[in-house]
């Protein structure tokens, strides 16, 4: 709770300095009108001075803007998902493997990327993987159970009982739960 508060802050003092950085010209030109409404002579042109530099402001902020959430950081989310889908397909990979050959699976972790194991198990950078071999009541054999999770994602990855990858949902207890227990355990 605490450090989601604190990043939060953090990032709204981020995003105050690059608005105050792009809209400097205006504070600028808006000092410059309050200065001259104080001398006797008047400036004419100041009023549309301020208003041409704040919609010229307005607009490269807006260009920033579009740039950075729709090229940069969506890249980067996309980035980090396909590194944890990649990871928990080579730990599914590397369990039926070496169960094939030793006729259990075997436990990892937690561990953080980058890793690399004899198994064939490959962590990539930043995902942070969890292992441990499980026993399934209903058909009565050896099962594991697998969580992947990037350090800057929200949404851990699950392997199921047949291989495949659920995604758990970010705001539920949990995956909250996990997230917390596999960030905790790495640092």
């Amino acid at each position: 709770m605490v450090r989601d508060i604190v990043g939060l802050g953090i990032v709204a003092l981020v995003y105050l300095c690059f608005i105050i950085v792009i809209f400097a010209p205006t504070i600028y030109a808006a000092w410059l009108y309050l200065v001259t409404r104080k001398f006797t002579t008047k400036r004419k042109g100041m009023a549309r001075l301020l208003l041409y530099t704040f919609v010229i402001n307005a607009i490269i902020a807006y260009f920033l803007a579009h740039l950075a959430f729709n090229y940069f950081l969506g890249t980067k989310t996309e980035e980090r998902e396909s590194s944890v889908t990649a990871t928990m397909q080579s730990a599914v990979a590397s369990q039926k493997n070496f169960f094939a050959s030793h006729g259990r699976y075997y436990n990892v972790g937690p561990v953080r990327g980058p890793y690399q194991n004899e198994y064939g198990l490959n962590v990539e950078k930043d995902v942070i993987l969890f292992i441990t071999p499980t026993w399934d009541k209903q058909l009565q054999r050896d099962n594991f159970q697998a969580y992947a999770v990037h350090v800057w994602g929200k949404t851990p990855l699950e392997s199921t009982n047949d291989g495949k990858l659920k995604k758990l949902p970010a705001d539920s207890e949990e995956s909250i739960q996990i997230r917390s227990k596999l960030l905790n355990s790495v640092k």
